[in-house]
């Protein structure tokens, strides 16, 4: 099906290299005979001038890419000059219809491909199907930021070969919509470890909400294996079978103590007195609304919307705690029974209307309506 897509100047235009490409490679076909695919590594300097990104825009309609970010330029260029700097996922490329690449075997085909030396005309493009911002970024950390050694920085490279613009749209479209992303709990663990590792290194590495996101972690391990907690063996880890005692998934709990990590008291406590304070938290909340721990499924007070109104309102009861200079169980349970509100409340289908709704607005709502009932703050030196 050809479709022309018009050839749009590139960044990289300027920098067109007239030399002849020669390397070693793997050529095999997989489901089209027609279809040639390459593989190799390429050096940096090698694909410099020679690489173009097919990208939409009001002047070229035919395009998909999106248009390289430069937030994304520069964080590559950072982890390159100043992290691990490996980049192990092949980058796409594509020779279009009616360009031919030059192949010569060495080795006869092993049933896995044919070893041979690849060449690739100065004139012929690279279309770029995956990997623009690495390729973009690559270059901003070479010539940009001066990391000279980038020049022979080998890439592994996969060409396509025997398709046309609009199949390399397919390709791309296939690449970027049904890969599917590490889930959201396993990279709970992985900054987790990376914190366990690292220590407050990682804040300078990943920045203070990923920091922020690995301590939230904790804590949720914390509260799932605690022998006083209220939430013991009820949140469903990665990997665990879905459990009746299950209330809340991993992630859920994660994401809602965004506000008890961000509290300033919590950031100034270590790591135990912190889960400690928590565990207390929760105590002290089963012991003001029994019945609705008793039956958990029948309340909303371990599910999302509950959990994430009172993670929102722990700041809050935390101050009026330290005002007292008491941050116990029992000071909590007074603190929270002055919000007057019986277990009743929380229930889901005889409970006040605000908990028969989910959502983050919902939470947020819920969260003022319980502040507004709290205590109010002693200014004594207003």
């Amino acid at each position: 099906m050809a479709t022309s897509t018009t050839v749009r100047e590139t960044p990289n235009a300027s920098a067109a290299s007239g030399a002849i490409l020669k390397e070693f490679a793997v050529r095999f076909r997989q489901k089209r005979p027609d279809v040639n695919l390459y593989v190799t590594a390429l050096p940096l300097k090698t694909l410099l001038g020679r690489f173009q990104a097919d990208t939409y825009r009001s002047d070229n309609r035919r395009g998909y890419q999106r248009a390289v970010t430069a937030s994304r330029l520069r964080q590559i260029s950072s982890y390159m000059r100043e992290e691990e700097g490996m980049l192990p996922t092949s980058i796409v490329l594509c020779v279009r219809q009616p360009h031919r690449l030059d192949f010569e075997p060495a080795v006869g085909s092993n049933g896995g491909g044919e070893t041979g030396l690849l060449r690739i005309d100065s004139d012929i493009p690279l279309w770029i199907v995956d990997g623009q911002h690495r390729l973009y970024g690559l270059q901003r950390a070479l010539e940009h930021d001066k990391a000279k050694w980038l020049s022979e920085y080998p890439l592994p490279v996969v060409i396509v070969e025997g398709i046309d613009a609009y199949e390399e749209m397919r390709y791309f479209h296939v690449i970027n919509t049904r890969h599917k992303g590490v889930p959201t709990d396993v990279v709970d663990r992985h900054l987790l470890s990376m914190r366990e590792e690292e220590g407050a290194a990682l804040l300078e590495r990943q920045g203070e909400r990923d920091y922020q996101r690995a301590r939230a972690t904790l804590l949720t391990d914390i509260l799932n294996s605690s022998s006083e907690s209220p939430w013991r063996d009820m949140i469903r880890m990665p990997g665990e079978p879905l459990k009746p005692e299950h209330m809340m998934k991993q992630h859920s709990i994660v994401s809602s103590l965004e506000p008890v990590v961000n509290d300033t008291i919590m950031k100034r406590l270590s790591d135990d007195e912190a889960g400690k304070l928590l565990l207390n938290y929760w105590s002290a909340a089963r012991d003001r609304w029994a019945s609705a721990f008793e039956e958990p499924k029948e309340y909303v007070l371990q599910k999302a919307l509950g959990a994430g109104a009172l993670h929102q309102i722990f700041p809050d009861v935390i101050e009026l705690c330290r005002a007292a200079d008491d941050f116990s169980r029992a000071k909590i349970y007074d603190v929270l029974s002055e919000a007057g509100r019986s277990a009743g409340f929380w229930h889901i289908t005889r409970g006040h209307f605000m908990v028969r709704h989910n959502g983050a607005r919902y939470v947020r709502a819920l969260a003022q309506y319980l502040r507004e009932r709290l205590p109010r703050p002693s200014l004594r030196r207003l």
